[in-house]
C-alpha cells in the first residue's frame, strides 16, 4: 500500500503576512464579504469563520480587515514545499493551502511512520505555520482526512476507511450539483456512497463520479506532477505600507533572506552576488545589488552585508515591493584547516573584503598589484581587491619597497654601490624612457635607487627600507 500525507493550511495568508500582527485582523473573501480567516484575537473577542463583515465588526471595535489573495498563498505554498524538501520528497502542490506527500518511499529512510512524522512535525514547527493533517492510503483519501481537520496519522487501510466512513459529501471533492445528486437518493455521506456498487454509480451518474470513487480507494491510478525546487532563485514580496525610510525595509528584507537560505541550502551552494529590486511609487523600479567576495548562503551574514549597504542609499519614493534575485551562484567549498596553523580569527580575508565593500563600495577597495610593464612607475598599480593576482617573471629584481610616484631630482651626494641596469621601453605608447638605474648609499646611511637619464641627469626613483 502506498501511504500518502496530506497537510492542509487553513490560514495561510495570515501566518504568512500578518502573523506578528497583535491587534484583531480578519481576512474577508470579496465575494460575499464573510470571513475566512481570523487572528486569535479576533477570535476572542467573538469573530467566527464564515461570519459576515458588518458582524465580525460589530463584535471587535479595533478590527483590522484584509481581502483574501490566493496569490500570496500560492506562493506561501511553494515556500513551504521548498522548505519540505530538506527533509522529504515526493511533494504534490494543491495550491492555495495543501501540500500532499507520498510517505511510503522516507518510511525506510527514518526508520518507520513515527519518526518520519516526528522529523516533519519538527521541521513545520519551525515557520510557526497553522496546519491539519491526515493520511491515507490513496492522495484523495488522505486529502479527505487533513481537510477534516482530524489529524490523524496511521498506515493501516481498514482504520482509514472507519475515519472517513461518517464524513459527510460536502467534505469531499466533489461538486455542489453531484451531491444534491446523490442526496435525492439518499446518499448523504461516505458510507453510504461507497455501499454502492461500482457499476450502479457509472450507470445512474457521470464518469466524474465514477473516477471519484475509484481514486478514492486506490482502484484507479491518479496521476500526480511532483514538485521540483526551481532552479534559479527570485522571490517576491509585497509591502503590507508604504515603506520611506531604507531602514525600514530591513525586516522585510530578512524574509526574503530566509528564503534564500533555504533555496541554496537545498542546493549546497553559496551566493556571490544579489539583485534587490525596490519597486517605488509610480511603478519605478530601482535596484540594489550586493556581493560576497567569498559567497555566502547565511541570510545573518547577507542581512549584515545588505544592512552596510543599504546605509548609503537615498529614497526618492516610497516602497511598495520587493524582489530578491540570484545573479552569481556557485558551488559552496568547504573550509580546508591545517591543524598545524594555530588559532586565527574568525574573519577571513575575504570576508574583510566583503565587508569593506559593502561599507564603503565597490570601486572603492583595492589592492596593490604588479604589471608587465618594465617601467618603474608603470608598474605598480591597483586592482579590484577581488581580482586575482597574476604572477609576474620578474621576481628577482632588485626593487625598492618604497617607490615615489614620480621621480625626484636628486639633491644630495651619494655613493653608487651596484648598477648600472639600463632600462630602455615605453615606445609602444609614445612615453618613452631610456635611463641607467643604481643603488646607492647616501651620506646619512640611507640606501637609494637612483637613475640617470640620456641628458646625464641624476633622480631619486625609491629608497630601500
Amino acid at each position: 500500500m502506498t501511504l500518502w500525507i496530506y497537510l492542509h493550511f487553513p490560514a495561510l495568508q495570515l501566518d504568512t503576512l500578518y502573523a506578528e500582527q497583535e491587534r484583531p485582523l480578519v481576512i474577508i473573501d470579496d465575494r460575499d464579504n464573510h470571513v475566512v480567516q481570523a487572528s486569535s484575537s479576533a477570535l476572542k473577542q467573538g469573530v467566527k469563520m464564515g461570519m459576515g463583515l458588518g458582524s465580525a465588526a460589530s463584535m471587535c471595535r479595533e478590527l483590522q480587515v484584509h481581502p483574501y489573495d490566493e496569490n500570496v498563498e500560492t506562493q506561501a505554498i511553494e515556500e513551504v514545499a521548498q522548505w519540505l524538501y530538506l527533509v522529504t520528497s515526493d511533494i504534490v502542490l494543491l495550491p492555495p493551502k495543501g501540500i500532499l506527500l507520498r510517505a511510503s518511499n522516507m518510511l525506510s529512510l527514518y526508520s518507520g511512520l513515527e519518526n518520519y512524522w516526528h522529523t516533519l512535525k519538527n521541521h513545520l514547527a519551525l515557520r510557526k505555520t497553522r496546519y491539519w493533517y491526515g493520511s491515507g492510503f490513496s492522495p484523495l483519501s488522505a486529502i479527505l482526512v487533513g481537510k477534516s481537520g482530524s489529524n490523524i496519522i496511521i498506515d493501516n487501510k481498514d482504520q482509514i476507511l472507519a475515519a472517513i466512513n461518517d464524513y459527510p459529501l460536502t467534505a469531499t471533492e466533489l461538486n455542489i450539483k453531484q451531491i444534491e445528486k446523490l442526496a435525492r437518493v439518499g446518499v448523504r455521506d461516505i458510507k453510504a456512497l461507497l455501499a454502492v456498487p461500482i457499476q450502479d454509480l457509472a450507470r445512474r451518474f457521470d464518469i466524474d463520479l465514477v473516477n471519484y470513487v475509484g481514486k478514492l480507494l486506490g482502484q484507479f491510478k491518479h496521476p500526480v506532477s511532483f514538485y521540483q525546487p526551481p532552479e534559479a532563485f527570485s522571490s517576491h514580496f509585497e509591502l503590507l505600507y508604504e515603506i520611506e525610510n531604507v531602514q525600514w525595509l530591513e525586516k522585510p528584507l530578512l524574509r526574503l533572506l530566509k528564503r534564500l537560505e533555504q533555496f541554496l541550502t537545498l542546493r549546497n551552494q553559496v551566493a556571490f552576488e544579489l539583485e534587490l529590486i525596490l519597486t517605488q511609487r509610480d511603478n519605478i523600479p530601482n535596484s540594489l545589488y550586493f556581493t560576497s567576495a567569498q559567497g555566502e548562503y547565511s541570510c545573518v551574514k547577507w542581512a549584515k552585508l545588505c544592512q552596510l549597504t543599504l546605509e548609503s542609499v537615498q529614497l526618492s519614493q516610497p516602497v511598495l515591493e520587493m524582489t530578491l534575485k540570484v545573479i552569481r551562484a556557485g558551488e559552496m567549498n568547504p573550509d580546508m584547516t591545517d591543524i598545524f596553523d594555530g588559532e586565527k580569527g574568525r574573519t577571513t580575508a575575504l570576508e574583510l573584503i566583503t565587508l569593506l565593500q559593502a561599507k564603503l563600495g565597490q570601486t572603492k577597495v583595492n589592492k596593490p598589484s604588479l604589471s608587465d610593464d618594465p617601467r618603474p612607475e608603470k608598474r605598480c598599480q591597483y586592482i579590484s581587491a577581488t581580482e586575482p593576482t597574476t604572477a609576474t617573471l620578474r621576481s628577482t629584481e632588485l626593487r625598492p619597497s618604497l617607490l615615489l610616484p614620480e621621480p625626484e631630482p636628486l639633491c644630495e651626494v651619494v655613493s653608487l654601490i651596484h648598477g648600472p641596469e639600463r632600462i630602455v621601453t615605453g615606445w609602444w605608447d609614445n612615453q618613452p624612457i631610456t635611463r641607467d638605474y643604481f643603488i646607492a648609499h647616501s651620506e646619512q646611511g640611507r640606501w637609494l635607487w637612483v637613475f640617470r637619464n640620456q641628458d646625464k641627469q641624476w633622480f631619486l626613483h625609491g629608497q630601500f627600507s
